[in-house]
C-alpha cells in the first residue's frame, strides 16, 4: 500500500554530513564532486535521494513489492544516499527495478566499507610494527635475500577470487621482502619477546573479522591494506600491501 502523502521531513545537518562522507564527497554514480568552492565559501552540489521512495506511486508499489528493502523506515539512513541533482533525478524518473537494484548495490558496498572504517578503531596493532613499516619505507633498491620460490605458498591458499595480477603482486612482495621483514621481527621479539607473536595474532583476529563478515580474498587484501595504513605510522598504500603480503606467507591470511 502506498504511504500517504504526510509532510515530508528534511534531512538534518548532520545527516547530510554523515551521508556525504559516506560516499567520499562525490557522486557514486557518476564521481561527480558533491560540493564546489567557489569565491571562498562552499556550495552543495548534492541531494539526499531516498531508495526505497519516500511515498511511492501505487505502480511503484506493486514493482518494488518482491525487492529488498534496507530499512522499513524510509527516511533511515540505510535508505538515504547521496546523489548529484542529475543522477537523483533519473533515478526517480522514472523508476525502474534495474535502477533500484543498482542503488542497493551501490548503498551496500558504500556500508561495507563505511564499517570497515569504523572498525580501526576497535582493532588496534602494537606500535611496534612501526619500526618495520620505516624500515620498508626508506628502502633504497638495495638487493634483499630472496625467499625461495618453493617456499611460497600463495597458489596452495589463494581462492577463484584472487585475480592473477593480485597474486603476483603477493607473490613479488613475498619473494623480496618475506625474508627481511622476519628478519626484523625476530629483532623486535629480541628486545620485546613475543612481539611478534602479539602482532601476528592482532592480524589474525582482524583477518577472521573480515572473512566472517563474508568478504572475499581480493576485499580481505583490500581491507587490510587499509587497516595497517591507517592504524599505524604507514603513509604508503604499496608499504601497507607489502605488510599484508608477508602476513599471508606467514599464514595469519588465507588460512
Amino acid at each position: 500500500m502506498a504511504k500517504s502523502d504526510s509532510k515530508r521531513k528534511n534531512p538534518t545537518e548532520n545527516m547530510e554530513i554523515v551521508l556525504f562522507d559516506e560516499v567520499s564527497g562525490i557522486c557514486p554514480k557518476c564521481t561527480k564532486p558533491l560540493m564546489r568552492k567557489s569565491n571562498g565559501r562552499m556550495t552543495k552540489l548534492f541531494e539526499v535521494a531516498h531508495i526505497y521512495p519516500y511515498s511511492p506511486r501505487p505502480h511503484e508499489v506493486d514493482l518494488l513489492k518482491s525487492e529488498e528493502r534496507l530499512s522499513e523506515d524510509v527516511d533511515d539512513e540505510g535508505n538515504l544516499i547521496a546523489l548529484c541533482r542529475d543522477c537523483h533525478k533519473i533515478f526517480d524518473n522514472p523508476r525502474t527495478i534495474e535502477g533500484y537494484l543498482e542503488m542497493v548495490a551501490i548503498k551496500k558496498e558504500l556500508q561495507c566499507l563505511s564499517n570497515l572504517k569504523k572498525s580501526w578503531f576497535d582493532n588496534s596493532i602494537d606500535y611496534e610494527i612501526n619500526k618495520i613499516i620505516a624500515s620498508l619505507a626508506s628502502y633504497s633498491g638495495e638487493a634483499l635475500e630472496e625467499l625461495s620460490l618453493e617456499a611460497i605458498t600463495v597458489d596452495s591458499k589463494s581462492d577463484e577470487t584472487l585475480g592473477s595480477l593480485i597474486k603476483l603482486k603477493i607473490k613479488n612482495n613475498v619473494k623480496y621482502f618475506y625474508s627481511d621483514i622476519k628478519s626484523k621481527f625476530s629483532e623486535l621479539d629480541k628486545a620485546k619477546p613475543y612481539t611478534s607473536d602479539t602482532i601476528y595474532s592482532q592480524v589474525k583476529t582482524y583477518y577472521l573479522k573480515l572473512k566472517k563478515n563474508n568478504l572475499n580474498q581480493p576485499e580481505i587484501f583490500s581491507a587490510l591494506t587499509d587497516w595497517i595504513k591507517n592504524s599505524t605510522d604507514c603513509k604508503s598504500t604499496e608499504v601497507s600491501e607489502i605488510m599484508v603480503s608477508f602476513f599471508i606467507q606467514n599464514c595469519e591470511v588465507y588460512s
